[in-house]
This record gives structure tokens, C-alpha cells and sequence, in this order.
């Protein structure tokens, strides 16, 4: 309570001072605060969370929905492997690699590519971005997904980069649903 009295008594006497440094601290801040560009998207799946999970988290998960060749060492610090070119090989040219950053089993998943196939054009870009899997039990049956991907800036090249991931991310999500389809239909 003295303290706060002595704070109080402080500003009184400096107001215009204080007054100057709240504002210039505040416009300060304001100014250094980026706008948002994030990717987001929100994906409801026909399948309980443990599934979804086990999709995302397993070799033979993402062999059913991710790409022809596809592996995964998941623990922090493992990598997600996939190379859409059927006839390539895991770790060639074609290879895209994904570093797990953090997961809190079946509610959150964090990536950030750090490997890119050859040619691919938004790579310098790509190297400042991560996305952030959340999945939500909506029933025992239906689970959602939101993608959250961030490091975006307001660069034509990240721009581009984000146009190209919302489609991107939209097909991934059809690709899970139709495996979850498929996995019915077979049962």
C-alpha cells in the first residue's frame, strides 16, 4: 500500500511525463506489433480422436492419407518424411521433411519444415513458418482439426506461399477424410 501511495504521488507530480512515456511506450508497442498473416483452417473429421491421432502420429497412419512414400520418428526433434513421386525414394530430391516441435497427445501437433524437394520456390520463405495441428473431440466419432500456420509476413514471396498452403491444406484434409471413408467401407 505505501508503495502504490508513492507510485501514486510520483505521477501526480511528473504527470506530463508519465503521461508522455504511457504514450510513447504504447505507440511504440502498437507499431512493433506485426499484423496477423496466418493460414488457418478448421476440418471436421468422420473418426474418433484416438484414430485421428494415430493418423498423424504413425508410419501406417500417414501412409493412408499423406503421400506414396511417407515415414515418421515421432518423438520432438523427429522428422516426418514424405515424397509424393511414387517411384522416388525417402531422403532423395523429391523429399520433404518435417521437424516435430512439440505435441500434447491427441490435442496438439507443431511442425516446421525443414527440408524442401528440389525447386520448390518458396523455400527461403518456407524456412520461417511452422503450423500447429489442434484436434478437438466434437463426439466419439467426429473429431476437429484446426490448422494454424504462422511465421507469415507481409513479403509477396510469403503471400504467395500462404495462397498456395490454404488450398493445400484443404486437399490434405480431403485426402484424411476419404482414408477414413475408405477404412469404413472396408470394416
Amino acid at each position: 500500500m505505501v508503495l502504490n501511495m508513492y507510485m501514486l504521488a510520483i505521477i501526480k507530480s511528473n504527470w506530463r511525463k508519465t503521461t508522455s512515456i504511457i504514450l510513447a511506450t504504447f505507440l511504440a508497442c502498437g507499431s512493433a506489433v506485426a499484423e496477423d498473416y496466418r493460414v488457418e483452417g478448421v476440418f471436421e473429421v468422420d473418426a474418433n480422436i484416438g484414430d485421428v491421432w494415430q493418423a498423424f502420429t504413425t508410419t501406417e497412419g500417414l501412409q493412408s492419407w499423406v503421400a506414396p512414400l511417407v515415414d515418421i520418428d515421432f518423438r520432438v526433434g523427429g522428422k516426418w518424411r514424405a515424397n509424393y513421386n511414387a517411384d522416388g525414394v525417402l531422403g532423395d530430391q523429391d523429399t520433404i521433411v518435417n521437424t516435430i516441435l512439440s505435441y500434447d497427445p491427441q490435442r496438439m501437433l507443431s511442425l516446421k519444415a525443414t527440408g524442401f524437394p528440389a525447386g520448390f520456390e518458396f523455400e527461403d520463405v518456407a524456412k520461417e513458418t511452422w503450423s500447429i495441428f489442434y484436434f478437438e473431440a466434437i463426439d466419439v466419432s467426429i473429431t476437429k482439426i484446426t490448422i494454424v500456420g504462422l511465421g507469415y509476413n507481409d513479403t509477396e514471396q510469403s503471400q504467395k506461399m500462404r495462397s498456395f498452403f490454404k488450398p493445400a491444406n484443404e486437399y490434405s484434409m480431403s485426402q484424411l477424410k476419404a482414408s477414413f471413408k475408405k477404412k469404413t467401407v472396408n470394416e
